[in-house]
């Protein structure tokens, strides 16, 4: 399980990441289960399926930023590099960062964003 100064860091980014998520930022992530664990965090801001993510793009106004927070698994990071570097192309601003201080967990086998909720419960 997460050590005691892990668990701090880990409650702060999620912190972090909820008063940065507001109205005009689109957090991405893959699946319902990723923004079940985001929303029980408290998270308020739009969520898009990275899947979908072409299609919403479409309706809904250009966010000032989005925040990609895939899984944190070899999968996922291949992932992140490749949708960050096609959105840096359509000239949006990207913040990996949360996904860069969350994926630390890996070493305690947290590797998906859904798995954060498991966390919460402590």
């Amino acid at each position: 399980m997460v050590d005691e100064m892990h668990y701090e860091e880990f409650r702060k980014t999620l912190e972090n990441l909820v008063a940065e998520a507001v109205e005009d930022v689109v957090v991405l992530v893959e699946g319902a289960r990723d923004e079940k664990a985001l929303r029980l965090a408290g998270v308020r801001a739009k969520i898009v399926y990275v899947s979908r993510f072409r299609e919403a793009v479409e309706m809904m106004p250009r966010p000032r930023k989005i925040i990609l927070l895939l899984d944190f698994d070899s999968e996922g990071m291949k992932t992140v590099k490749r949708v960050s570097r096609l959105l840096k192309q359509m000239g949006y601003e990207v913040d990996e960062s949360y996904h860069r201080r969350l994926r630390v967990l890996k070493r305690f086998g947290i590797t998906t964003v859904e798995a954060l909720a498991k966390l919460l419960e402590v």
